[in-house]
């Protein structure tokens, strides 16, 4: 019999994480003209709307996450590719290390819940959240 891909790297020992959604991320300058051209081509309203301590502003956008902000605070965003909303960001973040991913900010409370995130071996970077259970139940999680 094969290996499991967990045992091949080291996570085997860890569970799996439940993964709820991922969300592509788009950055602006201004949220309030780019969600009009997103809705105005056919895309939904926005579920979600926060801010961010460091002074974003953010909108759910279907599946994409529409980032917010002056070019000095998004600079330090910018190399995010990708928005994984888990069930358990503990057990993402066991996982992710477990695979030789280096947690880059986080885990950190936020509006929405807590985030971390990580530069995976391959090069990628990816933000973890875990949504609280307000959040959840208001978006039907």
């Amino acid at each position: 019999m094969p290996p499991t891909a967990g045992a091949r790297t080291g996570t085997a020992s860890v569970p799996r994480v439940g993964t709820l959604a991922t969300f592509a991320r788009v950055y602006v300058s201004d949220l309030e003209p780019a969600l009009g051209l997103f809705t105005d081509a056919g895309a939904p309203e926005p579920r979600l709307r926060f801010s961010h301590a460091s002074g974003l502003e953010l909108a759910l956008v279907g599946d994409v996450l529409v980032l917010a902000g002056p070019e000095e605070v998004l600079a330090g965003f910018r190399e995010t590719q990708v928005t994984s909303v888990v069930d358990d960001l503990d057990v993402a973040l066991d996982r992710a290390r477990g695979l030789g991913a280096e947690v880059l900010r986080g885990p950190a409370a936020q509006e929405t819940g807590r985030n971390a995130t990580v530069r995976m071996p391959f090069g990628a970077v990816v933000e973890y959240v875990e949504w609280s259970a307000e959040v959840r139940a208001r978006l039907g999680v």
